[in-house]
């Protein structure tokens, strides 16, 4: 983690402890004290201060007593999803994802933009199915996710390239797109079939497919996907998912309020 200088009006510790959150948000594993002191460039005494104070509070706890590592508590999960029902997204998606994951039979993902990340913050998922990897609170790449993409995609293009920042953009697998012109094409794409894919781009096992949800404003609020292992993907699979997902994206919209009938199309 780049060390950052903190502005003088800043408390220090404050800022450090949230830097400790989001470093054990966005970590695919649990940390141990060592791990935390180098990503976080901290002597190590500070690291143990920041860690028993988040531990006696039970926002983290310990995950293996062997190892010592750490990782977010339930009441963090519980922070946080008081968040998203107060966004009030997620409780009007849930029940048209969970029937989606029915119809597809395959696990469903919705998520919010937050700068230049897609959240992962609520999923319908059948228990006997193998898995994505993603997990909710999680943040992933716009440009490479299936669910980022359905979001990114229906702003336009200037606002596509200013949130992406500098070129190249992040690679997660050799099928990402990390320029300009082949993020634009894609988002051309997608906003004339109605729909987002991620072909391998974040994951090379999964095929996604993904649409922008609508609030009463016309904003693109949100997104949802619909992740299926690549190898069981055919033709007729993928056309039944797309049908499914613009209908889907669309009674959600309404939902929310969205009185138009073209998601994707960023004049109306």
């Amino acid at each position: 983690m780049k060390k950052e200088t903190i502005p003088l009006k800043l408390n220090k510790s404050a800022a450090r402890t949230i830097d400790l959150l989001l470093l054990l948000v966005s970590s695919d594993k649990f940390l141990t004290l060592n791990n935390i002191c180098e990503m976080m460039q901290l002597p190590k005494s500070s690291a143990f201060e920041l860690i028993q104070t988040l531990l006696y509070k039970g926002i983290i706890e310990i995950k293996d007593d062997k190892q010592k590592t750490y990782g977010l508590s339930l009441l963090a999960f519980e922070i946080g999803s008081s968040v998203i029902t107060n966004m009030g997204i997620a409780d009007a998606a849930r029940p048209f994802i969970q029937e989606l994951n029915r119809q597809t039979g395959s696990t469903v993902f919705l998520g919010v933009k937050d700068k230049d990340k897609i959240v992962y913050i609520d999923k319908a998922e059948n228990h006997s199915t193998i898995k994505p990897t993603a997990k909710l609170g999680s943040r992933r790449n716009l440009h490479t996710t299936g669910l980022g993409k359905g979001l990114l995609y229906a702003f336009c293009d200037t606002k596509i390239i200013e949130i992406l920042g500098e070129e190249p953009y992040a690679s997660k697998t050799p099928l990402s797109h990390t320029n300009q012109k082949e993020v634009l094409e894609d988002a051309s794409n997608t906003r004339l079939r109605g729909y987002a894919i991620d072909d391998r781009e974040d994951n090379l096992d999964m095929y996604c497919i993904s649409s922008a949800i609508r609030n009463h404003e016309n904003e693109s609020v949100a997104s949802f996907s619909v992740a299926s292992l690549y190898s069981g993907m055919t033709k007729d699979k993928e056309q039944l998912i797309a049908k499914l997902v613009k209908e889907t994206a669309l009674q959600i919209s309404r939902k929310l309020g969205f009185a138009g009938n073209n998601l994707y199309n960023i004049n109306s």
